[in-house]
């Protein structure tokens, strides 16, 4: 992996709060796939040939339990988008340097190929990454939003009652997704071959059924992205490439092809 510009901050974090947890993780109908890019998680990527990324959940917890599937595999066929989503992962970090805070007091936090251990440490300006179908027109729709207009029908398949999960929580958007649910296609998984059970999340990995494409946010203001904000920059990664867009004037436009 090429060099990482990196910042250090060495300050305390408190134990995670209850309220970073959520009820859904993906439910089949989900337009997309949601996950965090960390360094840490990369390197070991590199170790094997299908990485797994794991489900990001950005709600609060609600005491009635779990929904849907927490992982998503990136088999043979999706390799190339593997290795390019690590290289856009390096692009963005030449332009906006990890932040690293320990896990606890270190006296010396060492270093290994020029970085600090990352097992003491916490990155906290990871990056959000979507996964889509290969064939999604991304820019004809909003991200992140589901469109999962069944999605009552597929949380009961775990537990009866639960909150709905939104990455943009206004009323028109929920609307929007609601209402359109059926003009997007899901995401195309195969879910796995496991048992329900109420109220847990299934833990063996989706496997994608062609190939997909990954939207990866400089920042995780999900509602200007929604909103499409002038100067909101994302990368779109697929396995032929790298291609970084603009919004100007509320209309995406290409503004780099970085390989």
């Amino acid at each position: 992996m090429p060099f990482i510009c990196l910042v250090v901050t060495f300050i305390l974090l408190t134990q995670a709060s209850p309220a970073d947890a959520t009820n859904d993780y993906f439910l089949p109908g989900d337009a997309f796939f949601p996950s965090k890019l960390r360094l840490k998680d990369l390197k070991q990527h590199e170790q094997g040939a299908e990485p797994v990324f794991n489900y990001n959940y950005i709600c609060e917890l609600a005491f009635c339990g779990y929904a849907g599937y927490s992982q998503l595999k990136l088999d043979k066929q999706n390799s190339e988008l593997a290795q390019n989503i690590r290289k856009a992962y390096s692009y963005i970090r030449q332009r906006q340097p990890i932040r690293l805070v320990p896990k606890k007091v270190i006296k010396n936090p060492g270093t290994k190929q020029g970085l600090p251990n990352l097992e003491n440490f916490n990155e906290i300006n990871s990056l959000s990454i979507f996964f889509y179908n290969a064939d999604h027109d991304w820019q004809s729709w909003k991200i992140a939003i589901k469109y999962n207009e069944n999605w009552r029908e597929e949380m009961k398949k775990f537990i009866n009652a639960g909150s709905y999960c939104a990455f943009v929580k206004t009323t028109p958007a929920l609307n929007h997704s609601q209402e359109q649910g059926k003009n997007v296609p899901p995401l195309n998984v195969e879910l796995p071959e496991e048992d329900i059970k109420t109220g847990k999340p299934v833990d063996s990995p989706l496997i994608p059924k062609g190939p997909l494409k990954a939207l990866i946010l400089y920042d995780d203001d999900y509602k200007q992205y929604y909103d499409r904000r002038s100067g909101k920059r994302l990368l779109e990664v697929t396995n032929q490439g790298i291609t970084e867009y603009v919004i100007q004037n509320g209309r995406w436009k290409l503004y780099r092809q970085v390989n």
